[in-house]
């Protein structure tokens, strides 16, 4: 006769209190369970296969954009042979003019690059700017029609006459880096 109290071990018990010979079969089945959930395709591909592109792609009309992109451009002067080029290293928060330095304390900066002629005295600038604006090109939009998320990155150089040193002072960096003459560079440590 069994006394009160001494049912099996484990008995009336799910989970924790299991008997421990069942364990590693709760652990294969697990493992089993994952694998074949891994091998199943899903309805999304992430990440997205990288593709080149030997031109600049349509842009979907679902990107928009609601400045115009390098408004300011300007053609590329052509350097002449004795002159000497200064290489100026840019740099300052992302969206400065909107929230001053706070993505700055991120790390979340802009870049350009800014170019001096020593033979004209004249400045240019050189950034990369989204075309669709930076919201739309840093996070990606989620349409039930598509199997990936869907990106409006497209971006491209813009050059323009001019480098806004209070700007680039004032809010960020404006550093000399290289030095280019005459096929030569001799690099600033910055």
């Amino acid at each position: 006769m069994a006394q009160a109290g001494s049912a099996a071990r484990g008995a009336g018990l799910r989970g924790a209190g299991a008997a421990p010979e069942r364990a590693p079969w709760s652990w294969t089945l697990a493992l089993l369970w994952l694998a074949a959930a891994a091998g199943t395709p899903s309805r999304r591909q992430w990440p997205v296969p990288y593709r080149r592109f030997s031109f600049r792609p349509e842009p979907d009309p679902y990107c928009q954009a609601k400045y115009t992109f390098c408004p300011a451009s300007s053609p590329m002067p052509v350097m002449k042979g004795d002159d000497v080029i200064e290489v100026f290293r840019l740099q300052a928060p992302v969206w400065e003019f909107k929230y001053g330095d706070l993505l700055g304390h991120l790390k979340i900066m802009h870049d350009a690059i800014g170019f001096r002629s020593t033979l004209t005295g004249k400045n240019y600038t050189m950034e990369w700017y989204e075309l669709f604006q930076l919201g739309n090109c840093t996070f990606p939009h989620l349409r039930p029609e598509m199997n990936a998320p869907f990106w409006c990155n497209q971006g491209a150089a813009c050059f323009f006459e001019g480098i806004d040193d209070i700007h680039w002072k004032e809010n960020g960096t404006l550093v000399l880096v290289a030095t280019i003459s005459d096929g030569e560079t001799e690099a600033q440590s910055a």
